[in-house]
C-alpha cells in the first residue's frame, strides 16, 4: 500500500487488491475507487482505515447502560503505549483514531495525544461525555482535530451553554444519542421540532443501543410504532444533518428511502478495528469482555489484522451470515455477527440485518 499526499487529500493505492481511496483530512469525505473490472474489496489487506482506540477507562458518571463499564477508579493509557499504536497505525495507513474510552479528554495527556496522532498525518477526533472540556483541550481541538463529539445526558437543559461555548472555539460539533426506550421520544421530537441550540451541532449521530457491559435489556427499543416513527422523522427532518451507526441499518432499510450509494456494511475487520486501553485489539468494540481479541504487546498491528483467528473468523462470519429471501439482504449483508439482537427487523420477522449507513468519522 502506497500513499501520497496532496494538501489535504490522502491517496491511497491498493495495487494487491486494484482499488485506491481519496481521503479529505480537512472535510472528511472518503471514497473508495476500484479499478475497471474489480470489484469494490470485502476487506482492506493493508491495514484499517479508521482505528477506535480507548486511552481510559475513567469516567465519573456510572451510567446504566454503560457497555464499557467504564468507573471514576478507571486507569488511563500510558503514553508510551498510545505512541506505540499511533506509530504502528501510521505504518498500516490509517487515516482516522477516534479517541474513546471512559472521558477521552480527562486523559493527563490529551493534548499530546491529539498533537502525537496529528503530527503522525492522522485525523484525530474524540467523544466527550462533556466533563473535563477547559479551554486548553477545546484550543488544541480546534488545532488537532478534524471535529468533536457529545454523548448525549441529562439533564438536557446543559446542552445550550455547552454547545454555544464549544462552537465559540469553531469547532465541528457532533451529538452522539444513543437510541433507547429512554430517548426515542426525545429524539423523535427533535427530528420534528430542532431545539434553539440545533444551529451549533453539525449532526447528530445515532448510536443503536447495544445491552453489554452494563447494559440493560429493558432499554431496548423494542416498539415497533415508536421506531416507525422515529425514522419517519429522521427521513422528513430538514434543520440538521442525521447520521446512523452501523447498527441502525435495519430500521434504515425498512422504513428510510436512502441512496444506496451512502449504505455499506459494517467495518469490523474490513475497515475499522478497536484497540482498549489496556493494548487489546479488536474487530469490534462490542466485543471487550470476549477472548477474541490480539494482544499488541506481543504480536503487530498489522500481523492481527491480517492473521490473527479473532479478525479472520470474525470476516468469514461475516461473509457466511446471509440472510437469503430479504429484499433488504444486499444492503444489509446479513446482520451483526457479535449481537444479533440488536437488529431491529429481528422484531419483525424479517432477517437479523445490521449493517449501516457508514458512520466513518466525526468528520
Amino acid at each position: 500500500m502506497l500513499q501520497k499526499t496532496l494538501g489535504d487529500v490522502v491517496v491511497g493505492e491498493h495495487p494487491a487488491q486494484h482499488y485506491k481511496t481519496v481521503f479529505s483530512r480537512k472535510t472528511g469525505f472518503f471514497v473508495r475507487l476500484e479499478e475497471d473490472g474489480f470489484e469494490e474489496p470485502f476487506w482492506s489487506e493493508d491495514g484499517p482505515e479508521l482505528l477506535d482506540l480507548s486511552i481510559t477507562s475513567y469516567c465519573e458518571r456510572c451510567c446504566d447502560f454503560c457497555y464499557r463499564q467504564t468507573k471514576p477508579s478507571g486507569g488511563h493509557m500510558l503514553f508510551e503505549d498510545v505512541e506505540m499504536v499511533v506509530g504502528q497505525a501510521t505504518e498500516c495507513g490509517v487515516l482516522q483514531i477516534a479517541l474513546g474510552g471512559g472521558n477521552p479528554n480527562q486523559h493527563p495527556e490529551f493534548v499530546e495525544i491529539l498533537r502525537l496522532i496529528h503530527e503522525q498525518g492522522i485525523v484525530p477526533s474524540y467523544t466527550s461525555n462533556g466533563d473535563g472540556l477547559t479551554d486548553k483541550i477545546l484550543k488544541a481541538t480546534k488545532w488537532y482535530c478534524g471535529a468533536m463529539a457529545l454523548s448525549l445526558y441529562p439533564p438536557y437543559a446543559r446542552y445550550d451553554e455547552m454547545v454555544r461555548r464549544i462552537a465559540g472555539y469553531g469547532i465541528k460539533l457532533n451529538l452522539h444519542v444513543i437510541l433507547k426506550n429512554d430517548t426515542i421520544d426525545l429524539l423523535t421530537s427533535w427530528f420534528e421540532e430542532a431545539p434553539e441550540w440545533f444551529k451549533n451541532i453539525n449532526a447528530v449521530i445515532v448510536l443503536n443501543y447495544k445491552p453489554i457491559g452494563r447494559g440493560l435489556r429493558d432499554l431496548m427499543v423494542k416498539d415497533k410504532e415508536k421506531l416507525k416513527r422515529f425514522y419517519d422523522a429522521s427521513s422528513e427532518c430538514k434543520t440538521v444533518k442525521i447520521g446512523f451507526d452501523s447498527c441502525c441499518l435495519p430500521g434504515i432499510v425498512i422504513w428510510m428511502n436512502v441512496n444506496p450509494a451512502l449504505i455499506d456494511s459494517c467495518e469490523a475487520a474490513r475497515f475499522s478495528a478497536f484497540v482498549s486501553e489496556d493494548m487489546k485489539m479488536y474487530p469490534c468494540s462490542f466485543m471487550v469482555g470476549t477472548q477474541r481479541y490480539g494482544d499488541l504487546r506481543k504480536e503487530s498491528m498489522l500481523e492481527i489484522w491480517q492473521s490473527h483467528p479473532a479478525f479472520v473468523e470474525h470476516r468469514k462470519a461475516m461473509q457466511n451470515n446471509t440472510c437469503e429471501g430479504c429484499e433488504h439482504q444486499s444492503l444489509c449483508h446479513g446482520g451483526c455477527v457479535v449481537m444479533p439482537e440488536i437488529n431491529q427487523c429481528g422484531l419483525f420477522d424479517k432477517m437479523k440485518g445490521n449493517t449501516v449507513i457508514t458512520h466513518r468519522s466525526l468528520t
